[in-house]
């Protein structure tokens, strides 16, 4: 079993075990619960040789360390979806570890579909079964049982084998720039980088009504600067639905507040004053300023059986090439391609030009055409 970094100089010592490694997996284990920002618990190492846990909520544990390892160019860093990994690792540094490689991304050209789990991986490349039970458990509670420790360090040691055994079957198929694009943005600090007036963007909001977005992004900027600042989730401070009653309805009154039935007005007196000023401020911006809803689609597809079309051959094409559809193109791609509206989509290529964009301009052209033949697709060419 691998150890339990609790000191500097036990992590000072098993960083120089693996600072001239080729690669390294690493993970971590937070709870977010009651938290706006992940509370760092544990963070697992592994080389090919050579693994350990680091405890972060040791005092004597400093992490300067751990973070030139995870900055150095000549090492690779293994992770496995990701992204809150790396959003953890930002918000802890200010930068984010490179360069990196996601076995989750990877999977995608190597037939595992869009998001397979760590799990399946294990299981499937290397015949191992992980027991998941310490997946929900308490990670700040100390002491760590050893199913605890165990379950921390599959998570690490186990990744160094799939990496190599997707790694190979990717050079060998030639498809390493098929997941760059993925890989790309999984290390753009934008993807990272808080922006309050951008958090009404992250909450499903079914109207198109300019004023009204106004309103749910002024509530919505003023909610998250309160969670940031005092550490505590957005909906501790206000609900999703409420704030949508809230903008919608824009209270002027007591009477008014008493409306919304998701505000309780004895509860939340103390914020009536502050999301009064807040509309306010919003019924002030000038119309030209107001937002637009981006994830509204304003035009239905008119072509709706061609779009059925495209459907029918990236699914085919998916299968075919043991790729996941997502790498390929989405939905609002198709959507485009169905229109008639080819300019700058990335289907049309590259790679995806090479696998489907051209097939999916042939069919739209007529000069490709699909059969089904004993359950299975066919492409025929020529009109």
């Amino acid at each position: 079993m691998g150890e339990i970094i609790e000191t500097n100089v036990a992590l000072e010592k098993n960083l120089k075990l693996i600072e001239n490694e080729e690669y390294i997996s690493v993970d971590t284990e937070f709870i977010r619960d009651n938290t706006y920002f992940s509370k760092l618990c544990l963070i697992q190492v592994a080389s090919k040789n050579h693994s350990f846990i680091i405890d972060p909520l040791k005092e004597d544990v400093k992490l300067d360390s751990l973070r030139k390892i995870l900055n150095k160019d000549t090492i690779i860093k293994i992770f496995h979806s990701g992204r809150q990994d790396m959003e953890i690792f930002y918000h802890l540094f200010g930068e984010l570890p490179k360069p990196i490689y996601d076995t989750q991304i990877a999977a995608m050209v190597c037939g595992f579909g869009d998001q397979v789990s760590y799990e399946n991986l294990v299981n499937t490349l290397l015949s191992i079964r992980i027991d998941k039970s310490s997946r929900v458990s308490n990670w700040s509670f100390r002491p760590l049982t050893e199913k605890q420790i165990k379950y921390a360090l599959s998570d690490v040691t186990h990744l160094v084998r799939i990496y190599e055994k997707l790694k190979n079957q990717i050079s060998n198929g030639n498809r390493s720039l098929w997941i760059e694009d993925e890989m790309k943005s999984l290390s753009e600090i934008k993807n990272y980088e808080i922006n309050p007036s951008e958090a009404w963007m992250k909450i499903k909001i079914k109207s198109t009504k300019r004023e009204y977005l106004n309103r749910v992004k002024f509530l919505a900027e003023w909610r998250e600067n309160i969670s940031i600042k005092s550490n505590i989730p957005r909906n501790r401070i206000m609900r999703d639905d409420t704030l949508l009653d809230l903008a919608s309805i824009n209270p002027k009154s007591n009477e008014d507040f008493k409306r919304i039935r998701s505000f309780n007005i004895e509860r939340d007196a103390k914020k009536i004053n502050q999301i009064s000023e807040i509309l306010n401020k919003a019924q002030g911006v000038p119309e030209k300023l107001w937002p637009k809803n981006k994830y509204i689609k304003k035009n239905k597809v008119k072509s709706f059986a061609i779009l059925e079309l495209l459907k029918v051959l990236i699914k085919h094409v998916c299968e075919e090439q043991n790729v996941a559809q997502k790498l390929i193109a989405k939905q609002d791609e198709l959507e485009l391609m169905a229109e008639g509206k080819f300019d700058r989509l990335k289907v049309l290529d590259g790679w995806r030009y090479k696998i489907f964009g051209k097939l999916a301009l042939e069919l739209i052209e007529g000069k490709v055409s699909i059969k089904i033949k004993n359950k299975t697709i066919f492409i025929l060419h020529g009109d």
